[in-house]
């Protein structure tokens, strides 16, 4: 074993942390107390986090939540970011969970891993290390400028694994289009709302004050309801900017342009572990769930039509996307498509690179399965046990 970096565990949509008080009686990755995923590993001698990064948040906005996290400070959303999306540059401060990060051995280097939304967190925060953002540099003076749009800290990411991440996005959310994700948007926001003065923030935080509709819970002591439709018109003004929130940037076309954008670390190893439990019809055109299949997982599934005419001429969905976790597609589970990638059977990692993305075995696993639901107890440990292991055994690649 050549070391035991820190591994970062990033959540999901309508995912929480660590910090939310929900992940203390439904363990996120785990689900129930007596299975709980990361007590375990670290037991066995590896150092975990879980960080609470925003269950509806953008992928650029966790990351740069993320950044804080790890290194302490301010979070910083960017001068030309904040600007576009109408929203507070700076929000919540963090002491930092790893200040030393590149400072130590044993810090020399983080494992990033991220389940379902998390991917695109994962995607975002490697390539914002690696390269920056010449757009915040250009605009920003250098005295104010976040050391996170910088970039050249690339080789700080030793791996980045997405579990069933939204990497090339979701037919569902394609499918759902502008008027549907609003939709969706505005009952998270209406609910938000509702909640926002009272103490159960603390149970579950939505982390959107940067865009003002709520605040640290931290400040929170008191149960006073809010009439949620005080708010409309901010919720709307939320709705027209069409992006920097979770449910439009699973989209395809969005992840095209993201994974466009974003660049990836020649010192890092990439891999994409992906699920799936549906099958094809006898015509091979719709995509059917497996009988065991999870409840959760199969609501997408069966509210989308992955063959429809709107997803085939507008998204460039054929017949490939039609294999499904339930919630996210195969195809879009996998490496970024504009990215160098290969197959591998997840065996012998000797000949393994940093630099390019590794899709693994696609395994029988619906969206649900990554967190423990319906897995084995023991069967689960030792999976995540083995990929700690990986990443143990791989060589730093600078």
């Amino acid at each position: 074993m050549s070391n035991k970096y820190p591994t970062v565990f990033l959540h999901g949509f309508f995912g929480f942390g660590e910090a939310d008080g929900v992940d203390k009686v439904i363990p996120y990755w785990g689900v129930r107390q007596d299975r709980k995923l990361l007590p375990y590993l670290e037991k066995n001698g590896f150092e975990t986090y879980h960080p609470s990064i925003s269950p509806f948040n953008s992928g650029w906005d966790r990351a740069c939540v993320l950044y804080a996290y790890l290194f302490g400070g301010r979070v910083d959303y960017g001068k030309v970011h904040s600007e576009k999306y109408h929203h507070e540059r700076f929000g919540r401060t963090y002491p930092g969970v790893l200040k030393d990060l590149g400072k130590t051995e044993a810090h020399k280097k983080i494992n990033l891993v991220g389940h379902s939304f998390g991917g695109p967190a994962v995607i975002c925060f490697s390539g914002l290390m690696t390269h920056g953002a010449p757009e915040e540099v250009a605009a920003t003076d250098p005295d104010d400028l976040n050391p996170l749009f910088k970039g050249g800290q690339g080789h700080l990411i030793h791996t980045a694994t997405t579990l069933s991440g939204v990497n090339n996005g979701t037919a569902f959310a394609s499918w759902l289009r502008e008027f549907g994700v609003d939709f969706v948007d505005d009952l998270v926001l209406l609910l938000d709302e509702f909640l926002r003065d009272t103490a159960f923030t603390r149970f579950w935080d939505f982390y959107l004050d940067q865009f003002g509709f709520n605040q640290d819970p931290k400040t929170t002591k008191t149960f006073h309801f809010q009439n949620p439709f005080k708010y409309w018109k901010l919720i709307k003004e939320y709705d027209d900017l069409h992006m920097d929130g979770v449910g439009h940037e699973m989209k395809i076309e969005y992840c095209k342009v993201m994974n466009d954008y974003m660049g990836m670390s020649d010192s890092t190893y990439y891999f994409a572990r992906r699920g799936c439990r549906t099958h094809l019809n006898k015509a091979g055109t719709k995509s059917l769930a497996n009988d065991n299949m999870t409840f959760i997982s199969r609501i997408p599934r069966a509210l989308c039509n992955y063959n429809s005419d709107l997803l085939r001429n507008e998204y460039g969905v054929d017949e490939t996307w039609l294999p499904s976790d339930g919630l996210v597609n195969v195809k879009g589970q996998s490496a970024p498509l504009n990215k160098p990638q290969a197959d591998w059977d997840g065996k012998d990692a000797s000949g393994l690179k940093a630099g390019i993305w590794y899709n693994m075995p696609v395994e029988d696993k619906d969206h649900m399965s990554w967190m423990g639901i319906g897995e084995d107890k023991d069967t689960y440990f030792r999976y995540f046990l083995d990929m700690m292991n990986l990443f143990a055994n791989l060589p730093d690649a600078d």
